[in-house]
């Protein structure tokens, strides 16, 4: 068993390739990064784990880091990528001129939105 996603997708949502976290190009564990202004979204994957972890800072400083369990897909549909263990969205972020971070923690909805513009 293994989280399932498309690299494709996934550089056209990060405009950039997977880098890996050990060197090795096929073990799983790779992350994708994006910044924007002062911002800085990275999403790293631990395939065989069935992992993922998101972490967006600002000015290098985290200002919000969630580990998911039991991821077993990564789905994107348009500029939002969604995180699914069996067969729910438990994270969806939005890409676009803002970070939108959407997660469910104990069926409690918490929406992040994070402005992206130079004059924050």
């Amino acid at each position: 068993v293994f989280t399932k996603y498309n690299d494709l997708d996934l550089l056209e949502l990060f405009w950039s390739e997977s880098e890996s976290l050990t060197g090795e190009i096929d073990d799983g564990e790779v992350l994708y990064r994006r910044e924007i202004s002062d911002f800085k979204l990275t999403l790293f994957i631990y395939t065989y784990e069935m992992k993922c972890n998101v972490f967006l800072s600002y000015k290098d400083q985290n200002i919000l880091s969630i580990e998911l369990d039991n991821i077993s897909e990564l789905k994107r549909n348009e500029n939002q990528l969604y995180f699914y263990r069996n067969g729910t969205a438990k994270l969806s972020v939005i890409f676009g001129k803002i970070f939108s971070i959407d997660f469910q923690v104990n069926k409690l909805t918490i929406f992040l939105l994070v402005k992206l513009d130079s004059n924050f």
